[in-house]
């Protein structure tokens, strides 16, 4: 069974003239931009067409037209192909991507909050004065060793991206940046300065990041389609409440991109497809794993629509991949740990065993499969302390994306009684 990730890029993947090619072709593409103008109040595309690279390096330029150029290409292949990502995760800028192609950002909120985050990444330093650069070939453990021993109390540099088994990406004062760079070459290291513009994800943007805290929490979130994990701590988000916690510390906190990725991969995803400028996450995990499938929309378009074609022919989603799904997104209000154990993770290994066996076995599932994951969904709402309202949301999400309403009818009385669900607010 195909089981798809999607994969946004961050800042570093800016170039000129991206995006012309789509917006060319795409009619949703060419009314995204047109949307993102209105808002920008400037007309991105002639930045990125008509401005020079130095332009479109400046953050407070490069974050909305990759997030504008990534959510674009979400939205013209997701018109022309319902097709069933089974994670999104995003890296860095990237992150916020996913959260809007997940449904948990209307793409005018999430704009503005792109704005206001490149707008602070863009003040929190001097320009000229931060830094970036990606070290590959050492260990991350050196690395972080020689920023430790570099920084003090004036000037920071730490360790800012954990991108591979052999890339990592540090970030700070510029002079310190460039001098670890050229210690770490001393032992081996080859490193690559990147097309930033302030020393992202360092406590140099303290102050930025508290400004967006507060835009982060007057912002509306819904609730969330598909998987997508946090780059702080490589886990799937399930709450706006978990967002917001999470998504307000990514600013000042290093991006865990090989967990996020090696967690990917112990889900069963087998398929990773990088929507966005370049393919700089697509070589990353190729160098890791060679055995993974992972394309870039800009070079592997064909690929794309093709794998695309085939998970469509393959099947709908299963009742039982979604429930596991829904049950990962659910937030939970309940921290007594006896009771977790036995309504959340005890069934959900019990129905993670069966979506295993099914795969392994290529049968469809059951009437009795079916029953079991509704009834493990229902024991996760009601150990999570799920209201009412939502669990009736998500049911009705799974029964139609599945096309199986008709098999529960009979069942609905009891997922839905409310003496048994006592957790409504």
């Amino acid at each position: 069974m195909i089981k798809i990730a999607l994969l946004f890029p961050g800042q570093g993947s800016q170039y000129n003239m991206m995006g012309k090619s789509l917006y060319e072709s795409s009619a949703e593409a060419r009314e995204i931009f047109s949307r993102t103008n209105d808002i920008l109040g400037y007309d991105l595309l002639a930045v990125i067409n008509e401005g020079n690279l130095d332009q479109l390096t400046r953050t407070e330029f490069a974050q909305p037209a990759i997030f504008a150029y990534s959510y674009a290409i979400f939205q013209s292949i997701w018109k022309e192909k319902k097709f069933f990502p089974s994670f999104m995760a995003g890296h860095s800028l990237g992150e916020i991507t996913a959260l809007t192609c997940a449904g948990v950002f209307t793409y005018e909120d999430a704009l503005r909050l792109v704005m206001e985050r490149a707008s602070l990444m863009q003040q929190a330093t001097t320009e000229g004065q931060g830094g970036m650069a990606a070290i590959n070939g050492l260990h991350p453990l050196l690395v972080e060793e020689e920023c430790a021993r570099l920084s003090n109390d004036d000037d920071k540099i730490v360790v800012a991206n954990y991108n591979s088994s052999n890339q990592v990406v540090i970030s700070g004062s510029k002079a310190l940046v460039t001098l670890a760079a050229e210690n770490l070459a001393k032992i081996g290291a080859i490193s690559i300065p990147l097309q930033v513009s302030a020393p992202f994800h360092t406590p140099y943007l303290e102050i930025s990041n508290q400004i967006f805290q507060r835009v982060l929490a007057a912002t509306d979130m819904s609730a969330i389609n598909w998987p997508v994990l946090s780059n702080v701590d490589a886990k799937p988000y399930s709450d706006p409440e978990g967002i917001r916690a999470r998504l307000s510390m990514q600013m000042v906190s290093a991006v865990r991109w090989k967990e996020t990725i090696d967690y990917l991969l112990r889900q069963g995803v087998n398929t990773f497809i990088e929507l966005g400028p370049k393919s700089a996450l697509t070589n990353l995990i190729k160098r890791d794993f060679s055995h993974v499938r992972a394309f870039s929309y800009e070079e592997h378009n064909q690929e794309i629509m093709a794998i695309i074609d085939e998970q469509i022919a393959e099947k709908r989603p299963t009742l039982v991949s979604r429930s596991l799904a829904i049950a990962v997104c659910t937030r939970n209000q309940n921290w007594d740990e006896a009771e977790y154990q036995r309504g959340v993770i005890e069934p959900y290994r019990k129905v993670q065993a069966l979506s295993n066996r099914l795969e392994e076995e290529g049968r469809e599932e059951s009437a009795d499969d079916m029953k079991e994951a509704i009834e493990m969904l229902r024991s996760v709402f009601i150990t999570k302390k799920v209201p009412l309202e939502e669990q009736r949301e998500r049911f009705t999400q799974i029964f139609d994306e599945t096309k199986n309403r008709h098999r529960f009818d009979d069942f609905a009385p009891i997922m839905f009684d409310e003496k048994e669900t006592v957790y409504e607010k």
